[in-house]
């Protein structure tokens, strides 16, 4: 039996055991966020995406941290990675360069000739695939000049942010083609205010902001026990709380297949097509002398809906999201490709001999997909056939 005094000493050990426990915490948590932020100590090995690795530090009103290289050699897809799913991962290596601007082009391209601009979401930046198999690096082998990638976070596709990247390249052709995929959000269309202060924040202060923010806001001692947590969150040791962000399914063939949830909710949900943003772009677009080019790309649900086992019934109306964008662009007068069609067929030939195009592990379109949809651009809209010519400098006339 426990005595009055013993309890006592007890309590007065525990008062002090404690904040020196938490103080050691808050010291370890300081040390390693001013490790990673500084660079003494590489993100890197801790995430199993580019993203994660180079959105933590960024300049501020950058897309990606500049001049770096990525390479993971068991990266994974992020809807496997986001539901911490573990049975439907598939392991590749994936290298991610960005160039000086933080956009993900090699470092020679800021020098090179510019044959157009490719925009967008992830799927312009081309997360999933590695350099060389990116949409603006299959387009710039299709032809002599170089598709400089300016893809970017949804949010971030607007006038602005495209005419600043142009300002800094040497343009030979006034083109931009923008990537829209079916479930990314589209920015409203207008400036907000902090996209303005960012863009009037000279580039050191910008670069030194990005690192503040990262020490305050990524914290690695978070993420390392995340991913503990993580491993043992699998439905077997304890319920695994992420399983709503992906919806598992199984192919005819048998193959399991997994879709980002809110795909498969934005399939059925007739959502409004936001023609004032289109608009807004093409016109700031156009007052720089630029001309804008739209490509649509279904999500893999809508594309492999059709081959996935016990799947309800489509209500009216469903999954015409794109056509009636396409539509709408055509009426206001914007050039649009619909790859809808393309990668539905192409996909159920494939899927004959068990083959892609999309990740099964992923929201993205694989290195099969990426090929396609760069032909299909090249022989819809012709890219420059000489970029030997007199050359256009973009700064000059913007």
């Amino acid at each position: 039996m426990v005595g009055p005094h013993q309890a006592g000493r007890r309590g007065p050990q525990l008062g002090r055991v404690i904040p020196r426990f938490l103080a050691a915490v808050l010291v370890v948590d300081l040390a390693l966020r001013v490790a990673f932020a500084f660079r003494f100590v590489s993100i890197d090995p801790l995430t199993f995406r580019p993203s994660d690795a180079l959105l933590a530090y960024r300049p501020v009103g950058a897309t990606y941290e500049p001049n770096h290289r990525y390479y993971n050699a068991r990266s994974y897809g992020d809807v496997a990675g986001i539901a911490n799913l573990r049975e439907p991962r598939e392991y590749r290596s994936v290298v991610f360069t960005t160039d000086a601007l933080g956009y993900r082009n090699p470092a020679h391209a800021l020098h090179a000739e510019i044959g157009a601009i490719l925009a967008g979401d992830s799927f312009a930046a081309g997360v999933g695939a590695s350099d060389d198999k990116t949409l603006s690096s299959r387009l710039s082998a299709l032809g002599p000049c170089v598709v400089y990638n300016a893809g970017s976070d949804a949010r971030d596709v607007v006038p602005d942010r495209i005419l600043a990247a142009a300002r800094r390249l040497t343009v030979r052709n006034r083109l931009v083609i923008r990537v829209y995929a079916e479930d990314a959000e589209v920015p409203s269309p207008h400036e907000t205010l902090l996209r303005k202060l960012a863009a009037r924040m000279p580039e050191d202060s910008r670069r030194v902001a990005g690192r503040l923010r990262g020490l305050l806001t990524v914290s690695p001692l978070q993420i390392l026990s995340e991913r503990t947590l993580r491993a043992v969150e699998d439905d077997r040791m304890l319920p695994n709380r992420y399983a709503a962000n992906a919806v598992r399914a199984t192919v005819s063939n048998g193959d399991a297949m997994v879709f980002w949830t809110p795909e498969v909710q934005n399939f059925t949900r007739r959502r409004p097509v936001a023609l004032a943003y289109w608009r807004w772009l093409r016109d700031e677009l156009r007052k720089a002398g630029f001309d804008l080019r739209v490509v649509l790309v279904p999500s893999k649900y809508t594309v492999y809906r059709p081959f996935l086992a016990n799947q309800p019934p489509a209500g009216p109306g469903a999954g015409t999201y794109l056509d009636r964008l396409e539509r709408a662009l055509r009426a206001a007068g914007i050039p649009v490709l619909n790859l809808t069609p393309l990668l539905s067929a192409e996909a159920a030939r494939q899927f004959k001999h068990g083959r892609y195009l999309y990740w099964p592990d992923d929201v993205h379109w694989n290195a099969r997909g990426i090929a396609l949809a760069a032909a299909a651009i090249q022989e819809t809209w012709v890219l420059p056939e000489d970029c030997a010519t007199p050359h256009i400098q973009a700064h000059r006339r913007l």
